[in-house]
């Protein structure tokens, strides 16, 4: 069901946050630089939050990753007394490697997914499939064995299944365990970049770069000028991007060294 009328302010409010926060970038470069930098005994000083999260996308043309993005996101809805809960979502790669917010407006409940660039709330409803318009997707959500499954697709792509997660919310608490331990997973083995301007998406990670629009997809070499090309189509620093490679290059070398024993 729609809102009802007492709560139709809260959710076109919820929608135009949301509209604006999508246009912030995925990216794990300040990800990797500050794990390379500050990463040590204290977890917890590794972990962007809200303030570093919104001024380095000012300064930078920084965004995060899914669990920064989150609780940035969060951070701007709590003071609109928006209420919303974390979930964790299982990927092909990992269980409760991705997170999202459920928002409860209205005796409805929708899904908010910064880390996906969502700019739309996707209503999560038993009875019927539900399809949502992402401007440069469509994505979709169905329930199924005790788990919303969310998939995306567009007239140039098939639909895929993205994740899964349990309607029941976790604690803040377990938000930020997983969230420390999101620094230890593979994909901080190599940079990705996501970002939506208009209805295209443009995708980067490792060397391969691809801009995708509801009708089409067209691969970028981003070999010959990767700060170049980078800053052009993600609007981020070329200096951050090349401070992201010396950590990355960094960090790998760390995990190459023999332990002491």
């Amino acid at each position: 069901m729609m809102p009802t009328s007492s709560s139709e302010k809260d959710f076109s409010l919820l929608r135009e946050v949301l509209a604006k926060f999508a246009c912030i970038p995925y990216e794990n470069l300040s990800k990797i630089i500050k794990f390379a930098k500050e990463g040590g005994p204290d977890p917890a000083n590794i972990l962007r939050k809200p303030s570093e999260v919104f001024e380095d996308h000012e300064k930078y043309g920084l965004g995060g990753t899914c669990f920064s993005l989150t609780y940035a996101l969060k951070s701007l809805l709590d003071p609109l007394h928006i209420r919303t809960d974390y979930v964790l979502a299982d990927m092909k790669w990992g269980r409760r490697v991705h997170c999202a917010l459920v928002a409860r407006i209205g005796g409805g409940e929708y899904l908010i997914d910064p880390g996906y660039l969502f700019s739309e709330p996707l209503a999560l409803r038993h009875t019927e499939k539900r399809v949502i318009s992402q401007k440069f997707a469509f994505a979709s959500v169905q329930y199924r064995e005790g788990q919303w499954n969310l998939y995306t697709f567009s007239p140039a792509l098939q639909p895929k299944w993205r994740y899964r997660f349990s309607p029941d919310p976790v604690t803040e608490n377990e938000f930020f365990f997983h969230w420390r331990e999101s620094f230890f997973q593979k994909s901080m083995n190599h940079l990705c970049i996501s970002r939506v301007s208009g209805e295209a998406q443009a995708f980067f990670a490792r060397d391969f770069m691809r801009v995708t629009t509801p009708s089409s997809k067209k691969n970028i070499n981003v070999k010959r000028d990767p700060e170049k090309t980078i800053e052009e189509y993600f609007g981020i620093h070329p200096q951050m991007y090349q401070n992201a490679r010396e950590a990355l290059n960094a960090l790998k070398g760390e995990k190459r060294e023999p332990s002491a024993g």
